[in-house]
């Protein structure tokens, strides 16, 4: 009797002990060029998205840590907002 109690108890111990969280994250800014038309000139506004590249040279779009463990793709993609010569350059992180 006492056996498949401790399975279920070290089945729901490496279920729940190793679960996972994950985030996701992104940026965007705008680039405005100034183009000389027929009228003078005209101002073409174009917005880029994109992800940054982690600290081994992979996309770092999204990262999964487990339940005890911290994020460091906020703080990759903070870290880029805050050296950035870009004025409204933005990020995004959202959990999935």
């Amino acid at each position: 009797m006492m056996r498949p109690a401790f399975i279920l108890a070290t089945f729901s111990l490496f279920l729940f002990g190793s679960c996972e969280k994950c985030k996701r994250c992104s940026y965007t800014y705008t680039e405005t060029v100034i183009i000389q038309g027929v009228n003078g000139e005209e101002e073409q506004v174009t917005e880029k998205t994109g992800v940054l590249e982690g600290p081994e040279g992979d996309l770092f779009n999204e990262e999964c840590i487990k339940k005890d463990e911290s994020f460091t793709i906020e703080q990759w993609y903070q870290g880029k907002a805050d050296t950035t010569m870009l004025d409204n350059f933005d990020f995004i992180c959202e959990d999935v």
